[in-house]
């Protein structure tokens, strides 16, 4: 934010974008929970299962990378932190259930973590959706706010009459 408090044009393109790879995410994820929570069904687990898996996978890093990357204003690290935790964990869930459920053996040891997965994506799930509810907000009051102050009565230099500047001919 600049000193008036009018919001600056990078914190707004910062929290579109970490906005919109959190609503990506959260589309994604009632996929992602049902086919952890296949893992942890019935045994054995169908194929599908292990193929949705992978794309799921494969859709979720490159928003973990874009997160990972993305350069933000010191009021944005901390919902892109969290962003990066989240996202970070639904690619480990995705991975742990499928080598558990893929080992291509049934081992009793593990098997307790195996039926834990028929939990799904658990809380992490709804902090998603929260953060990505959570940012929406601030990328539309980032909006709103860069609306608000383009209306307020902008003058331009050659609006205003300077003792000196005015040509003869005027």
């Amino acid at each position: 934010m600049d000193r008036d408090g009018w919001t600056e044009p990078d914190y707004r393109e910062q929290v579109a974008t970490l906005a919109d790879i959190a609503a990506q995410a959260a589309t994604l994820q009632p996929g992602a929970d049902k086919a952890v929570a296949q893992c942890g069904g019935v045994w054995p687990v169908p194929d599908a299962a292990a193929l949705e898996l992978g794309r799921l996978s494969r859709s979720y890093s490159p928003l973990y990378e874009r997160v990972r990357r993305l350069e933000v204003d010191a009021a944005l690290t901390e919902p892109r932190d969290e962003l990066l935790s989240l996202l970070s964990y639904h690619l480990h869930m995705l991975r742990d259930a499928g080598d558990l459920a893929f080992s291509g053996r049934r081992d009793e040891r593990t098997e307790p973590f195996r039926q834990e997965l028929a939990q799904g994506l658990g809380p992490y799930a709804t902090r998603l959706l929260r953060l990505a509810a959570e940012l929406r907000a601030r990328a539309e009051a980032a909006e709103d706010q860069m609306t608000y102050s383009a209306g307020r009565g902008e003058f331009e230099l050659d609006d205003i009459y300077l003792p000196g500047t005015q040509s003869e001919g005027d």
